[in-house]
């Protein structure tokens, strides 16, 4: 049996799993023998009379010994409340601390045990490593499935699963998505100089795109749009990062990259407002508000394989910023967990306290993200390879 200090007059709870429910079989069968003894031909004439109440008691004594003890499913029987009630909740985030993941996480931390009943406490823990594999495995395989700690994984894990199948140990479908704080806000900026105003002139005016990397979406983007949209972005290679390239816009030496909506909407506000810099895309699976007329990336595809080719490529932006609690988490505290988040961005003190440490709120619930992922898992291998090819063929 588990002590739980903080429980005091009700610190013995029951014996969970497996082994409760095996224990709770071998105290059948041995209050069923004696059953049989007290009750049996050669018992006692005193017995004998009284063997309707005897045989009752003891049917109700194994039944209550299996209710008590012997669930299959024991954590169900806690209720949710007292489950939390003073716990301290670990909050994983896979990424060392200073990054994007790490604000989004700390405004997590800072506001869901407000919403989850019990009163219970937030901790952060950093567990970084592998592009964020070496968190998201701990979480999935190595932290208590019970619910005591959940946290934010990397919104390209179900990308990294389709397309690194050999060796991928995790399967981004078996988590329990609880919601995304926000979509990733990824746009494609360009320079009003070049006389686009919106994406259907990016099919008819070039467009000279700065990229940092061809394993990064400054590459990728530009390259499969012009494959499945139509359109006409020549992508220049070999700058070191996204500050290089600005300078470079700046400059003229290109025209436009892949950038990202809430930084560019805050250090570019001046640019935007006189037209100097124009967005005529977004990424992510939902319009962000403040961009309601800019169209999404996959609506731009001509065929229906090209639709599903870039909403693939962009699904960790719909995934964005998410929390998730570990596979094994009973189903009610997970609904809980989803309920708690649901009002946390949905809370004014929340969204005053995004607004100010500069973080979007897009918010979407567990199912739509759980959906998502779904739907990233089940591409289908042709679309892959199709898109592998394309790739492949401007490298």
């Amino acid at each position: 049996m588990r002590f739980d200090p903080l429980k005091r007059h009700d610190s013995f709870t029951r014996i969970d799993g497996a082994a409760g429910w095996a224990f709770a079989i071998d105290v059948r069968r041995a209050v069923v023998c004696l059953e049989r003894f007290v009750n049996g031909p050669s018992a006692p004439a005193f017995w004998r009379l009284q063997r309707c109440r005897r045989y009752t008691f003891f049917q109700l004594a194994v039944l209550l010994f299996e209710l008590s003890f012997g669930q299959p499913f024991p954590a169900k029987a806690e209720a949710v409340s007292e489950f939390y009630r003073q716990r301290t909740i670990t909050f994983v985030s896979v990424f060392a601390p200073g990054g994007t993941y790490d604000f989004y996480s700390r405004l997590v931390v800072t506001h869901l045990p407000n919403f989850i009943p019990g009163n219970p406490r937030m901790i952060i823990q950093y567990v970084p490593g592998a592009g964020g594999l070496t968190g998201a495995i701990h979480l999935a395989a190595q932290a208590p499935q019970d619910g005591a700690e959940i946290g934010m994984v990397d919104r390209a894990i179900a990308v990294n699963q389709v397309q690194r199948t050999a060796g991928m140990v995790l399967d981004a479908s078996k988590f329990q998505w609880i919601g995304s704080v926000s979509s990733y806000g990824g746009v494609l900026e360009v320079a009003g100089r070049t006389g686009i105003k919106s994406a259907d002139d990016l099919r008819r005016i070039p467009v000279v795109i700065g990229s940092w990397g061809v394993e990064t979406s400054s590459y990728t983007m530009p390259v499969l749009l012009n494959a499945l949209a139509g359109t006409k972005l020549k992508v220049v290679t070999g700058y070191r990062g996204a500050a290089e390239v600005d300078l470079a816009v700046e400059s003229g030496e290109v025209d436009g990259r892949i950038s990202s909506w809430p930084t560019l909407k805050y250090t570019k506000a001046a640019a935007l407002a006189e037209g100097k810099l124009v967005v005529v895309m977004q990424s992510g699976l939902k319009r962000n508000p403040d961009l309601s007329q800019v169209p999404l990336v996959a609506e731009l595809a001509a065929t229906e394989q090209g639709r599903r080719i870039l909403e693939f490529i962009d699904s960790d932006s719909g995934i964005g910023w998410s929390v998730v609690a570990p596979p094994g988490v009973p189903l009610d505290r997970v609904t809980m967990l989803r309920q708690a988040f649901d009002r946390m961005v949905a809370d004014p003190k929340f969204l005053d306290d995004a607004r100010a440490k500069h973080l979007d709120v897009v918010p979407s619930t567990g199912q739509e993200i759980e959906a998502i992922v779904r739907r990233t898992l089940s591409v289908p291998r042709e679309d892959i390879d199709a898109m592998n090819k394309l790739l492949a063929a401007r490298r």
